[in-house]
């Protein structure tokens, strides 16, 4: 039998049935990195190399393990040399999730069941191109083919949204909502762009920006225009969770500091984050926003590399941090004493914390408008975007919440061949709903089951993501 096949990673036979009920649902892509000028040109993929491997810091991270020169990853070498070196790589890495990742693409998208060796990368090569060629690949036949009905792109906050604009316009798309999502990095003080940011934020609202609310009022009109073209969900992206309050610092004079260009302290840095946040969330509340926080990557950690091949290029890690669960609820707490905390989901990068997280958001999903687990234990992310760290993360939220609300699977990738991630989710989650089955740790009644797994793959995100008038 070969390796890749339609019972791939389920180990029984209710995990078969499950997965039966929920193989075939749409795919509600919230969070990605895609870009929605690729979207709407929808152009022809031209080779296996760049669709593949191109901008795949996963991937890239693989090969240097095997020892592959960076002139084969994110230099100059022809694609067929790159794929080489991918394929050798893809052929030594069991236990990697990247294993079951590219073998399932191969699966699904281009009807291989075979095994990538050291042998047969010509092979590959050749016959994934022919295919690529004689079927027309292109992101919106991906996207179709996929069954995705929605994709949440990640946009900065002076992001013109023309491409979204234009999309929307198209009838190709319809059925298909492409949204973007307000990611501001950008607008802590940190950021290396803050100042030029600060200065363009003005330009483009023409509004004046010249202390803490007049930059908190001009965020607010990007967000209402974001809102204006469809936007459902925003994103953070945060090293730690925080929350510091010294009255003794002045925003405005952390503002001040930090658009003349000079160094911000830590302390200061603290507590920018913790009022601009909650200013955004308020926000954000207002238009019934889902809040998305990532937290805990430390980036960029290779400074010999980071000069050739610039941020996002696999030389990242697993961060930590000292009194999470005290910094949490304080910052949950705070939100709901202002009656400013959106849907939020929190996504945490180390799954040594993973108790911790979902415990804390037990503590604040009282609410009186019905919903369900408001505050969201996103699906495993990154480094825990693997089999255990799915796994870790959906047994977690069993029992410390319910999973049975869990808004489910998302890609969170710049790749158009990444939507099988959703079925290996869906696999996965089969698998250990199954187990319980045999086990007898749950009633083998199909009825229940098969809607407990379609409302994670599916129904409960749509639903999450549904506005709510207030």
């Amino acid at each position: 039998m070969a390796f890749m096949n339609e019972n791939f990673m389920l180990t029984n036979e209710p995990a078969k049935k499950l997965f039966d009920a929920s193989k075939d649902m749409p795919i509600f892509d919230y969070h990605c990195h895609l870009d929605p000028k690729e979207i709407f040109e929808d152009k022809q993929f031209t080779d296996i190399t760049s669709t593949w491997l191109g901008g795949d810091h996963y991937k890239w991270r693989l090969m240097r393990a095997n020892g592959v020169s960076e002139h084969y990853i994110t230099g100059d070498a022809s694609n067929k040399e790159k794929f080489e070196a991918w394929a050798k790589t893809l052929a030594k890495a069991f236990g990697n999730p990247l294993y079951h990742w590219s073998h399932l693409e191969m699966f699904r998208l281009f009807g291989i069941e075979e095994h990538m060796t050291e042998d047969n990368w010509e092979e590959m090569y050749d016959r994934m191109n022919q295919i690529i060629e004689e079927k027309e690949f292109s992101p919106l036949k991906m996207i179709k083919g996929s069954n995705v009905a929605m994709i949440g792109t990640t946009d900065g906050p002076l992001d013109s949204l023309e491409w979204h604009q234009k999309i929307a316009a198209d009838e190709r798309f319809d059925g298909i909502k492409v949204a973007p999502s307000f990611r501001p990095d950008q607008a802590f003080v940190e950021h290396v762009e803050f100042a030029n940011f600060a200065k363009k934020l003005a330009e483009v609202t023409e509004m004046e920006v010249n202390n803490f609310q007049t930059f908190v009022d001009a965020m607010a009109n990007r967000v209402k225009y974001f809102v204006d073209n469809g936007c459902r969900a925003t994103d953070i992206s945060f090293s730690e969770i925080t929350f510091y309050k010294n009255d003794a610092l002045n925003v405005d004079d952390i503002f001040n500091k930090a658009i003349a260009g000079e160094a911000v302290t830590r302390e200061e840095e603290l507590v920018w984050q913790t009022e601009l946040f909650s200013e955004l969330c308020r926000i954000y509340n207002d238009y019934d926003l889902i809040n998305q926080i990532h937290f805990g990557a430390r980036r960029n950690n290779n400074e010999k590399y980071f000069p050739q091949t610039g941020a996002d290029a696999g030389f990242d890690s697993i961060g930590d941090q000292t009194e999470l669960a005290e910094n949490l609820n304080l910052l949950l707490n705070d939100l709901v004493m202002k009656e400013s905390l959106p849907k939020t989901i929190i996504y945490n990068l180390n799954p040594a914390y993973n108790t911790v997280v979902v415990n804390a958001a037990q503590n604040f999903q009282a609410n009186e408008e019905g919903i369900q687990s408001k505050v969201q234990f996103g699906s495993g992310w990154w480094f825990a975007d693997t089999e255990l760290g799915m796994i870790d993360q959906m047994l977690t939220t069993a029992e410390q919440g319910i999973l049975a609300n869990f808004v489910g699977m998302l890609t969170d990738s710049r790749s158009f061949l990444s939507y099988q991630r959703h079925e290996y989710f869906r696999r996965i989650l089969a698998d250990i709903v199954g187990k319980w089955v045999v086990d007898g740790k749950v009633p083998e009644d199909y009825e229940l089951l098969n809607k407990f797994v379609q409302d994670i793959s599916y129904n409960n995100v749509a639903k999450y993501f549904e506005k709510v008038e207030k």
